[in-house]
């Protein structure tokens, strides 16, 4: 055979070999075969790219060479200011030391846009059509006025008093507020979902609506109301109150309906009550001793008057907006527990484990506490367990009474002398270990929620509606603790609502108004240079303080299937690396790769936000390991925390947590306080 030949009998079987070999898999060849997602034995996270579209409705952009007035918008101030991604943490028990990663990873894609001319057109004239006449609010009075200068007859020290009837407008203001024209906030918010596509906007993705309606010639002064929202229990109606007029609302959903992801921010209504913005004055409107940063009306900025407007530009206030309120707060937040529970194994039924404790001569709890309501609404937060509520009621005498009390000292006598008082609810927090120990010794696999529903017949307390503690050691979730007075009750809360707030944080999630920042690390809540924050309370979420919602909203339900879906993938993680440890890596081999193909599922899911299917099939994958390892005798323990106690109270703390005393921002992450005495104040403001 000549050379040739053989040149050519050799590069035809290297070409057959190369048509029949099999091209290699993606992934990592492991223990249990070539896996793509799962990691045995690491910490995982889904990473994906997230578009979020800025809308602006109203307000014009400073185009390139042109001078940027005070009430232009220029894109650049956004991207200099917007986050390229962010890492969510379990914030409490990140607080204890070691920042605590969720497996939740975002790369931002901006995507802003101008409004034409005829979508603002119609927008506006939907307002106006809308828009009712209704008297001006106390605080667009306050706006009006200002203050007035007092001296305290005994100290003799100034203060200031906001005003709600003057001659003339403060010289403070550029232009008093006229009229007040009410508009329905979900009916808005409604509107612009349904036209998204008009901006060139894909139906369900992450929209924040810039609205300014000032400047045209059917301008009409207004404000949002969500006027029928009302306690459960009660019937009181909140949204009737001057201090729930909105300038945003958004997270909706819409039953029977795809997933809206809308929020409207509009600083041509009100002044905004919830934020303070009608306050032109002082400084330092929550008192705690730092200048706060609010937003003004839109017709303030570029003011020369000696007011907070002061040479402020709306250009760079929007963009914090969107950053720290809206992504920070809204779409993208850092839950404040572990969504897990019970690590590794999550648990499949879940109990509401309810305890009311009756002060005697309090009004009946059966008014106050709607517990198929609580169950059906808290479950969407778990939705691959089984939810049971257990209610029981007992006196609110010995040994709870004097805890209790403890915890809430009036007066320094008996037990609850200044040595012996509660403070960190050290002694309320072991009779409940005790009790909770108690219970589980027949309550086999479930996990037990323990609620305490404290219904006292006096005025034991300043007006705490209820807290979810931590369990002192390693910021994993304990009790839920929910108060009732005489004064909260005629103020219009009951039970329900509240305990629907708590069990949500002890199920992973946060305040609309305190959070984290990832890329700069910082954990803020609405005081000092972010007091403007308090707007993320102005979204349907019942995790708000306007009591304005009654269920779990759209961004809470995204988060915590995002937060679900990596649990579930983490978790599995963990069990594989259990498996090979006990030596029992042959029984699992199937179920693993199986798992494997089902996180690849999720993951696609998760990355389309559809959030809900991406959870179910992590589920899935979770579940096909966990019961595989059961089957092949591995040992897959759930923590108990509530067995691994030595006390709650920081002095008995070898780790120490960061545990914040007010709501002002602080480098990593901090265990912020429940509620602060201005926050308290504002909820039960008229």
């Amino acid at each position: 055979m000549n050379l040739r030949a053989t040149a050519l009998l050799l590069l035809s079987a290297s070409l057959l070999a190369a048509c029949t070999t099999r091209p290699q898999p993606p992934g990592v060849e492991t223990d249990f075969g070539r896996l793509s997602t799962l990691k045995p034995g690491e910490q995982a996270s889904i990473r994906t790219r997230l578009k979020v579209n800025v809308v602006f409705v109203g307000y014009r952009e400073a185009l390139p060479g042109q001078v940027q007035t005070a009430q232009n918008v220029n894109v650049r101030d956004f991207r200099d200011i917007l986050p390229k991604s962010y890492e969510t943490i379990a914030r409490i028990p990140s607080a204890y030391g070691n920042t605590e990663y969720t497996g939740n990873v975002f790369d931002y894609d901006y995507n802003f846009v101008f409004a034409d001319q005829q979508f603002e057109d119609d927008f506006f004239g939907f307002l106006s059509q809308n828009a009712v006449e209704k008297p001006l609010t106390v605080f667009q009075k306050y706006f009006n006025c200002q203050f007035v200068t007092e001296v305290d007859e005994e100290t003799g020290e100034p203060y200031q008093v906001p005003v709600d009837d003057c001659e003339a407008p403060s010289p403070l203001i550029n232009r008093p507020v006229t009229a007040n024209y009410e508009i329905d906030a979900l009916a808005t918010e409604n509107w612009l979902a349904d036209n998204v596509s008009r901006v060139g906007v894909k139906p369900g993705e992450y929209t924040v609506y810039l609205v300014n309606w000032y400047g045209r010639p059917d301008f009409k002064f207004h404000s949002y109301t969500r006027a029928d929202a009302a306690d459960t229990d009660t019937g009181t109606k909140f949204g009737a109150r001057a201090s729930r007029r909105l300038i945003a609302w958004g997270g909706s959903v819409r039953e029977g309906a795809a997933p809206q992801r809308v929020w409207f921010y509009d600083l041509s209504a009100n002044p905004d009550p919830w934020t303070d913005a009608w306050d032109m004055t002082n400084p330092d409107s929550t008192g705690d001793g730092v200048p706060d940063y609010r937003m003004p009306p839109i017709w303030e900025y570029g003011t020369r008057k000696a007011s907070v407007a002061y040479g402020r530009k709306v250009s760079v206030d929007l963009a914090r907006v969107v950053r720290y309120t809206a992504l920070n707060l809204l779409f993208t937040p850092s839950p404040i527990y572990r969504v897990a529970l019970t690590p590794p194994r999550m648990p499949q039924e879940i109990e509401l484990d309810v305890r009311v404790e009756q002060g005697e001569g309090a009004r009946d709890p059966a008014t106050l506490l709607k517990r198929d309501l609580l169950q059906s609404r808290v479950s969407v937060l778990q939705p691959f367990a089984k939810f049971s509520t257990n209610v029981r009621q007992t006196p609110l005498d010995g040994d709870i009474a004097d805890v209790y009390n403890c915890f809430f000292p009036i007066e320094a006598e008996d037990i609850c002398s200044p040595d012996y008082a509660d403070l960190f609810g050290e002694e309320l927090f072991q009779f409940g270990v005790r009790e909770l120990r108690e219970s589980y010794r027949t309550a086999g696999d479930k996990y037990l929620l323990p609620i305490y529903a404290f219904n006292d017949a006096s005025d034991s307390q300043g007006g705490l509606l209820g807290i979810a503690y931590d369990d002192g050691q390693t910021g994993t979730q304990s009790f839920v603790y929910s108060f009732l007075t005489p004064t909260l009750i005629r103020a219009g809360y009951g039970f329900t609502d509240t305990t629907v707030h708590e069990v949500g944080h002890h199920l992973s999630l946060s305040h609309p108004h305190d959070g984290y920042d990832s890329e700069e690390d910082l954990s803020y809540g609405s005081s000092g240079p972010f007091r403007f924050v308090d707007s993320g309370d102005q979204s349907a979420t019942i995790m708000s303080y306007n009591d304005l919602s009654r269920t779990f909203g759209q961004f809470n339900l995204d988060a915590q299937y995002r937060y679900l879906t990596a649990a579930y993938l983490n978790n599995t993680n963990a069990i594989l690396e259990l498996t090979r440890r006990a030596g029992k890596v042959a029984g699992v081999q199937g179920a693993a790769r199986s798992a494997d193909s089902l996180f690849a599922q999720a993951q696609r899911e998760y990355a389309a936000l559809n959030y809900l299917r991406a959870a179910e099939l992590g589920h899935q994958g979770y579940r096909a390991v966990l019961d595989a390892a059961a089957a092949a005798g591995v040992q897959v323990q759930a923590y108990k925390w509530y067995e691994n106690l030595t006390g709650l109270s920081v002095q008995s703390v070898k780790a120490k947590p960061r545990i914040s005393k007010d709501h002002l921002p602080k480098k990593g992450a901090w265990i912020l306080p429940e509620e602060t005495p201005e926050q308290r104040a504002r909820r039960l403001a008229e």
